[in-house]
């Protein structure tokens, strides 16, 4: 770029400068041409004069002269000699200019012209000769340093105007140079992430700017979901492996203590088993779970089936009352609602959401399940959920009670189940909490699945 910008910088101060020297060029011409034309009708006015005076030609010479310095009138026989002259202060007999150009077309009948640097000044002269009478030719010569001058003078003129356009445009395409080398920063940070805008130093790269900016945010964005995507699924093998291996080893705990006879009392043995039935239904829970989550994320929600969701809720409470029960924790239904929805789906929301409810609960505390037009809401008053926790609790194999002394149990999948199914019909969950006095979680369906 920097070389294109130089070869448009050279070429517009060439084409500048022909056009200058051709300008100089042509006026010049225009002065000789102007000064050949005065000497044409000047030696043509000289002639008639010659016939019609009596006087001196030295006499004459010098008037003709002096009608226009620093014009120079010179008589001369048809052999060259001079016998006048308008310079000298008499007849000098010895000059002779019989082999000059214009003294030979002269002789000839012709006006003669011709251009030559004087011997005497060292200046160009234009010369021009022509016959006034029989025998008798005269010369005139008129010096063009007046044009010379004036060609110095523009030629300095074209080198003042060289060096300003020099300087002008190298300083232009220097300050062009830095603001395109600002530009590309610009862009450069754009694409880094260390700008959500970049500024347009040229107002007509602003759409082209926009456009990268758009970009750039979309693939920083999507960079980011695939690290999400890519942590998740990490998190979801170590955890997955971790749930599953811990009562598996218990399992075998169990197994090698009663193939090697460790356990020697019936109730020993009774509680080899009672363990290796537990851990192996808490093995069954995972996986089951894992099962339900990836049905869950792929599945498309559709149904044409508009269902109550109030003995739903009913029965989820229910199936959880003997836990409830043991902790002293009422768990209650009030209002109701419709959904077009599967009764399985809209059974694994209530039964996942009271459970965590339960779970999570105080002993002789309660669980309301609110039913309203397009949503549902869990209400607890257990030990809620930290505010940096909070926006954790529905990735997978997550739970907020890894540091409690008494684990509440579970295999982290529930909430991550209830958001998959949710999103399927299209509605949000949210998550209120106050640490140490409760939750509420609210599931709010989109009007296209209700009545």
């Amino acid at each position: 770029m920097k070389q294109r910008l130089q070869k448009i910088y050279w070429t517009g101060i060439l084409v500048t400068l022909l056009m200058a020297a051709a300008t100089a060029a042509g006026a010049a011409a225009l002065r000789i041409a102007d000064t050949r034309n005065y000497l044409t009708a000047m030696l043509e006015a000289s002639s008639k004069w010659t016939l019609d005076t009596n006087a001196d030609l030295q006499d004459l010479a010098d008037s003709i002269a002096d009608s226009s310095p620093p014009l120079r009138a010179v008589f001369l026989l048809d052999s060259g000699l001079v016998i006048a002259d308008s310079m000298d202060s008499g007849t000098d007999s010895g000059i002779f200019h019989d082999h000059d150009p214009e003294i030979e077309a002269a002789r000839e009948g012709k006006t003669g012209t011709a251009f030559r640097f004087s011997g005497r000044g060292g200046s160009l002269v234009l010369y021009m000769a022509g016959r006034v009478a029989p025998q008798l030719l005269l010369r005139l010569s008129y010096p063009v340093f007046e044009t010379a001058k004036y060609l110095l003078f523009y030629g300095a003129l074209l080198a003042v105007l060289f060096l300003v356009l020099h300087r002008l445009q190298r300083a232009e395409i220097t300050r062009f140079a830095k603001d395109h080398e600002r530009q590309m920063d610009e862009v450069r940070r754009l694409l880094d992430g260390e700008i959500s805008d970049a500024e347009a130093v040229f107002p007509e790269y602003r759409p082209s700017l926009d456009s990268i900016a758009y970009r750039s945010r979309r693939l920083r964005d999507d960079r980011e979901e695939i690290l999400r995507t890519l942590n998740l699924r990490n998190d979801f093998i170590a955890n997955a492996s971790h749930e599953l291996r811990s009562p598996l080893t218990s399992v075998r705990g169990y197994a090698e203590m009663l193939k090697e006879g460790l356990a020697d009392t019936p109730e020993e043995r009774e509680l080899c088993l009672d363990m290796i039935l537990s851990e192996s239904g808490r093995m069954l829970e995972v996986i089951e779970d894992i099962l339900l989550l990836s049905k869950a994320e792929k599945k498309t929600y559709r149904s044409e089936e508009m269902i109550h969701v109030r003995p739903l809720a009913e029965e989820a409470a229910l199936s959880l009352g003997p836990g409830a029960s043991k902790a002293g924790i009422d768990i209650s239904c009030t209002g109701d609602m419709q959904v077009r929805a599967a009764e399985k789906d809209i059974w694994e929301i209530l039964y996942n959401l009271t459970d965590n409810a339960v779970r999570y609960g105080k002993d002789g505390g309660y669980v309301r399940i609110v039913m309203e037009p397009g949503r549902i809401e869990v209400q607890d008053d257990g030990i809620g959920i930290a505010p940096e926790q909070i926006g954790h609790i529905f990735e997978q194999f997550y739970r907020v009670d890894e540091t409690r002394e008494s684990p509440a149990g579970g295999t982290g999948l529930g909430l991550s189940i209830v958001k998959a199914i949710v999103n399927g019909y299209g509605g949000r969950i949210e998550a209120e909490s106050t640490y140490g006095e409760g939750t509420v979680f609210t599931v709010t369906f989109p009007e296209e699945v209700l009545p």
